[in-house]
This record gives structure tokens, C-alpha cells and sequence, in this order.
């Protein structure tokens, strides 16, 4: 299965999330690993292990492999956990058509790249461009699940 390279790194649903109260990120490796994370105001964090395709152009396929749940930790850096249930393997396997493109956050905004989601990943459609170069280690559960 294809990886469309324009997919590879951070990308944050925080600048959609105008007012809401949770949020989410997506990683994608350019090894078609990558994770999900949503968190909330009061704390929970939940991570989606998944490898990643696309089986044709402007689709996504996600095969999750596990999930964890947890206690988002308030130290400054990247997500991670303060504390964590035990994992739960998974087998899902979902599509998801998509659009990459300039898309303004909130009224009066300047647009931001983005990537659209007919249908939510994890909770939000739309999700910020991050760093384009990411690590396995960035992922939140690196230090809860064995490596792949």
C-alpha cells in the first residue's frame, strides 16, 4: 500500500478546537507506523497505535493495533501520559477519504495548511500541519508498548 508522503508528520486539531474542550493529534511515520492521541480539559488521554496506507489517491486506511488510555501529564513538551490502563490490543481497520489544502481555523483567521476528513479521525475533521519530521519516540505510548 502506497504512503502519500504530503501525510507524514504532526498534524493537531487544537486550531479547529476553538472552545472546545478536547482535542486530537495525528503522527504518521514515513515507515507507515503512527499513532492518534485525543485528550480533554480534564486530563484523559487516549492513544490509537495504528499502521497506516493509502490505498488510493485522497484516501487513508488506519489499521489499529492498540489502545491505550490514561492520565495526560501536564509536563510541557509533548503529549505523553502520567499514568495508563493496561493496553488493549486491536484489530480495526478504517478509510477515510481526505483533502490537503489551505483552511482558516476560526473567522478572521489567517488559513493554515490542513488536512480534511469527510468523516472525524478521532474526533475532528479538520486537523494543522505540525512538524513534518517526526520520531517513533514522539509517539505517546513509546514508553508504554513494546516497540513494533
Amino acid at each position: 500500500m502506497d504512503l502519500d508522503d504530503r501525510l507524514m508528520g504532526h498534524w493537531s486539531s487544537v486550531p479547529f478546537s476553538y472552545g472546545a474542550m478536547e482535542a486530537s493529534e495525528l503522527g504518521f511515520l514515513d515507515d507507515g507506523r503512527g499513532w492518534s492521541a485525543w485528550f480533554n480539559a480534564a486530563d484523559a488521554l487516549c492513544v490509537t497505535r495504528f499502521a497506516w496506507g493509502c490505498p488510493e489517491p485522497g484516501v487513508l486506511e488506519l489499521r489499529a493495533q492498540w489502545l491505550v488510555q490514561g492520565t495526560l501529564s501536564q509536563a510541557a513538551g509533548r503529549t505523553a501520559f502520567s499514568s495508563t490502563e493496561p493496553a488493549e490490543r486491536l484489530d480495526d481497520v478504517t478509510r477515510h477519504p481526505y483533502t490537503i489544502g489551505p483552511a482558516v481555523p476560526m473567522p478572521g483567521a489567517d488559513a493554515l495548511m490542513a488536512v480534511s476528513f469527510e468523516e472525524p479521525v478521532e474526533f475532528s475533521h479538520q486537523y494543522a500541519r505540525g512538524a513534518t519530521l517526526i520520531r517513533p519516540e514522539e509517539d505517546p505510548t513509546h514508553l508504554v508498548l513494546p516497540p513494533r
